[in-house]
């Protein structure tokens, strides 16, 4: 009608709906591929003996490599298969003992309400299923003026819990995201609590953590604390290209689109294993077609490539550049240079190319593959982690929108 408005917001029935891919850090994915062996394995060590090694675990991989998605499944399979009560707090608020007491008292309110005892705090976020009990860390402040601070009775109050639990036949599955945030000594404290209800007082409390591979260097490398030692490590792989493939094309065929071949063999080759550009890759290709019913050529492929390419640079490889030293820097962009003509040079080369002594190669190249920007490849060789890395690095450095230090001066 002339002078009516035009629409510009698409129709609410039509958003989440037809999106096949979700390109976000830690979004689970429509299709989830190449996790189902890893979760298997985990989720048999969370149902062993709480006070075994299986009974606390940690998943390793760098950013975009789906940690955060294979913690979500292990969450969500407690609940829903086994009614677990699962408690999920972040180390990036840096008061770990502080906001697990939140969610441990959060869920003893709804414990209680469930079982028809009259409540002593208020609550709110918590979610009460037919097969389990999830507890989140929004708290509304309690008046009981017998607590002075979260915190100072966490090991009884978790240990109640878990007792609790027990009783209906379920146990507590205490999670922890970004991990490696967490400071040291609240990571001794609250792990000599877990240790402590799990061992001593026989509990059935269990624990999950992910987080980026430096770990291994900081909270995993600390000697003062047996909770951290005994850890079990759990690496989150890259995708194999069988995965990759099956990754992209699934989603698509299931939301009633069709992807040829020829655009699957280029898309899959630019994601390289690796499953959050698997979901930009995705999602851009989706967007570039049109949607449904649209074939995804591979036209749309390379427009989609290059757009996530980009994203991937601005919200990967620059943080964690940003995040190096300046030696790792100087190591990162010899073995960019080298790489252009050898994707896997010797960590020797690198050493020469970057005026670094080959006596601290090794250190060099532990560090590298604990940022995620490089992996092993075959002895005293090592590879970009993903081929992105190599162009963007050279042509950031080339157009100066990257610096490389300088080495410094000797005696300094």
């Amino acid at each position: 009608m002339e002078g009516e408005r035009p629409r510009y917001f698409p129709d609410e029935r039509d958003i989440s709906a037809a999106l096949p891919f979700t390109p976000g850090f830690g979004s689970t994915p429509p299709c989830l591929v190449g996790r189902d062996e890893l979760i298997r394995d985990v989720c048999a060590l969370l149902a062993g003996d709480p006070a075994s090694e299986g009974g606390a675990n940690v998943l390793l991989a760098p950013r975009g490599m789906g940690k955060t998605v294979v913690l979500n499944e292990i969450e969500d399979a407690a609940r829903a298969e086994r009614g677990w009560l699962v408690l999920p707090i972040s180390g990036t608020d840096g008061k770990p003992i502080e906001e697990t007491h939140k969610a441990v008292r959060q869920a003893q309110d709804a414990w209680s309400q469930a079982h028809g005892d009259p409540a002593k705090r208020s609550v709110s976020g918590v979610s009460l299923g037919a097969v389990g009990l999830s507890a989140g860390v929004s708290f509304a402040e309690e008046s009981d003026s017998r607590r002075t601070g979260y915190g100072d009775d966490l090991r009884r109050d978790l240990g109640d819990l878990a007792s609790a639990a027990a009783r209906a036949g379920s146990r507590v599955l205490l999670t922890m995201d970004e991990m490696h945030a967490i400071p040291l000594a609240e990571a001794r404290k609250l792990g000599s609590y877990i240790q402590h209800i799990a061992k001593r007082e026989r509990q059935g409390l269990v624990f999950l953590g992910a987080a980026l591979p430096y770990i291994t260097e900081t909270l995993l490398a600390d000697r003062k604390s047996t909770f951290l030692q005994r850890l079990a490590v759990h690496t989150v792989d890259p995708l194999s290209e069988p995965e990759t493939r099956r990754g992209l094309r699934e989603p698509i065929e299931m939301h009633g689109g069709l992807i040829k071949d020829d655009a699957l063999d280029a898309s899959s080759s630019a994601v390289a294993g690796h499953p959050y550009m698997l979901q930009l890759v995705g999602d851009r290709m989706w967007r570039a077609a049109g949607g449904a019913g649209n074939p995804i050529t591979i036209n749309h492929a390379k427009k989609a490539v290059a757009e996530a390419e980009e994203s991937l640079e601005d919200h990967l490889f620059a943080p964690t550049w940003q995040s190096l030293s300046d030696n790792d820097k100087r190591f990162l962009a010899a073995l960019a240079a080298l790489a252009e003509a050898d994707s896997s040079p010797r960590v020797t080369a690198v050493c020469e190319q970057a005026g670094i002594g080959q006596t601290s190669g090794s250190a060099y190249r532990k560090r590298l593959l604990l940022s995620g920007m490089a992996r092993p490849a075959g002895r005293g060789r090592l590879k970009l982690a993903h081929p992105a890395i190599g162009p963007w690095l050279r042509q950031s450095i080339a157009t100066g929108s990257v610096q490389v230090p300088e080495p410094p001066l000797p005696g300094i």
